[in-house]
């Protein structure tokens, strides 16, 4: 199994969302208002460093997730200005 963590801009939220409903992905731990520092900016949500992000995790087998981060970068850039979106990807177990 791989467990994937996908850090995404806040407002993009319904359509991450969306994208997990048409991939039939039913399981997944959602962590809202998440601050940091990513390549682009740092994220607080204040008026100083606004903006917030959502993690998502996810456990797939592993022919399931390319296709989900593919689906996602496509909807990401849909956006006129892309917004922040990152996936980590590593190998879990579940017990």
């Amino acid at each position: 199994m791989k467990q994937v963590i996908a850090i995404f801009d806040s407002g993009v939220l319904p359509d991450v969302m969306q994208v997990l409903e048409q991939l039939e992905i039913a399981r997944w731990t959602r962590l809202s208002g998440a601050s940091g520092a990513g390549e682009r900016n740092v994220r607080e949500g204040n008026a100083i460093w606004p903006g917030l992000n959502e993690v998502l995790l996810i456990v797939l087998p592993p022919e399931r997730v390319q296709p989900l981060i593919d689906a996602c970068h496509a909807m990401r850039d849909s956006f006129p200005l892309r917004p922040g979106m990152r996936f980590i990807v590593s190998d879990c177990e579940i017990h």
